[in-house]
């Protein structure tokens, strides 16, 4: 059985607009992190396919529900804060 990922031929050019206007796109995920970080390459938020295959997640830009969730509250089940600023 194979998946496909498809990206529309306009995302990476949309998140590389907003890369230059220094804003940092994350991808969240609710499934497998190695998926999100293989879209997250496809779509030119991780530039290389070293960091789509590397477990580590030192730049948090493709992670997990429940690890963006503990990066925007102080504390679990607080208001979300928004330093430093994430949009949805």
């Amino acid at each position: 059985m194979c998946v496909c990922v498809c990206v529309c031929d306009k995302v990476p050019a949309a998140i590389a607009q907003c890369q230059q206007a220094g804003i940092v796109v994350r991808l969240v995920t609710g499934d497998a992190l190695s998926t999100a970080k293989f879209v997250a390459y496809k779509c030119g938020i991780l530039h290389t396919a070293a960091e789509a295959d590397d477990d580590d997640d030192a730049d948090e830009l493709a992670l997990e529900g429940p690890q963006f969730n503990k990066l925007i509250r102080a504390q679990p089940g607080q208001p979300v804060c928004l330093s430093p600023p994430f949009i949805y």
